[in-house]
């Protein structure tokens, strides 16, 4: 052993004996940071691996040492510490990239701030600049071009998301499971988020995609229920209903890649981020008429005028593609239905370990 080990050693020892005074504070802060990491890994993995299949992690967060439920939080809360802003732990957008970029998960904090989700129009907002931030990280160009127009810091589009995931089963478990599975359609239904509320009539939705499985060739059916939508009853018997858990999950994103990759076809009402993570991937697209209900009374005037905009336009989007969907098209790179999503997801923006190393720390 190196003198360099031998050091780190000894200092591992003294922080946890307590005796280093003030230190052992920070060394505490840490610690709970890890802690979360681990305990949803946990979670994540006893649902994805339990068998029969039946993937929904629990939608409690890990804050202060112990879980405790999700409702009645203020809007957007997360208990995680990693980043400077808040927003940068929803969904482990912070863990992919740098885990990509061979990182330490938790370490030195990212200058940028990240876009955690899918705006489709140009004054639709996430996070307005910090002093602190260099600039923006999201997924399509058309998305970068809007906020550095508006705010006149840089805005660097790296791609999808989920390209960052990993799936949470090894290669020989997700092939198990595909074999067992057969061909899959994963449902995505609209959701609501905080003080936005949107409903569906799911019977409606199940019919159709019961019709969908019969014409399209489907043996199995995954429902992906949103952590906060109400509890779902009504499912055909043999369908799996699945849930990634809390947005504070920082293993989200490879629930849902896994679920993706157990997939070939991805059928939904809202035109979401889940659409350019399936095209990302390669999965047949299926357009459910079923249309969602919006409700914007708990917003701001200000807000819901926003958001009213941001809902149209994904309606009109809806039908576009909708209509591209109809006349078979598919899901292939550089297709009718590829350029219409390209530029809210950026697919040829994905960034090697290298690139995006550079990119975090420039």
């Amino acid at each position: 052993m190196d003198l360099k080990q031998r050091l780190r050693q000894r200092l591992q020892a003294a922080l946890r004996a307590g005796r280093l005074g003030p230190l052992d504070r920070l060394q505490r802060l840490d610690r709970d940071q890890w802690q979360a990491l681990a305990a949803f890994r946990g979670l994540v993995h006893q649902a994805f691996a339990a068998r029969p299949f039946a993937p929904q992690v629990c939608s409690d967060l890990w804050d202060q040492g112990s879980f405790r439920s999700s409702s009645g939080l203020k809007p957007f809360f997360s208990p995680a510490r990693r980043e400077r802003e808040n927003a940068s732990h929803h969904y482990g957008h912070d863990i992919q990239l740098k885990r990509h970029a061979g990182l330490p998960l938790i370490g030195a904090p990212l200058p940028f701030l990240l876009e955690h989700g899918l705006k489709v129009s140009e004054g639709a907002t996430f996070e307005t600049p910090r002093p602190w931030a260099q600039g923006y990280l999201c997924m399509g160009p058309l998305r970068a071009g809007w906020i550095t127009g508006r705010f006149g810091l840089p805005a660097t589009p790296i791609g999808p998301w989920i390209a960052y995931a990993r799936p949470v089963l090894d290669p020989e478990a997700l092939a198990e499971l595909r074999a067992q599975l057969g061909p899959a359609l994963l449902v995505v239904l609209a959701h609501s988020w905080d003080q936005v509320e949107r409903s569906n009539d799911l019977m409606a939705c199940i019919d159709e995609v019961e019709q969908r499985v019969r014409t399209s060739g489907y043996r199995s059916v995954i429902w992906l229920r949103h952590w906060k939508d109400p509890h779902l009853e009504g499912l055909p018997p043999g369908w799996i209903l699945a849930c990634n858990g809390h947005r504070s999950n920082p293993w989200f994103l490879d629930g849902m890649r896994t679920l993706l990759e157990l997939s070939d076809g991805l059928a939904s009402n809202a035109f979401g981020t889940h659409l350019g993570y399936g095209v990302a991937l390669g999965k047949r697209l299926h357009w459910i008429d079923g249309e969602a209900e919006q409700d914007l009374s708990g917003l701001e005037a200000a807000k819901a005028q926003e958001e009213s905009r941001e809902w149209a336009e994904r309606r009109r989007l809806s039908v576009a593609l909708r209509g591209l969907l109809a006349h078979g098209a598919g899901s292939e790179s550089g297709g009718p239905v590829w350029s219409l999503l390209d530029p809210f997801w950026g697919f040829g923006r994905f960034r090697g370990q290298e690139e995006l190393g550079q990119i975090l720390h420039p």
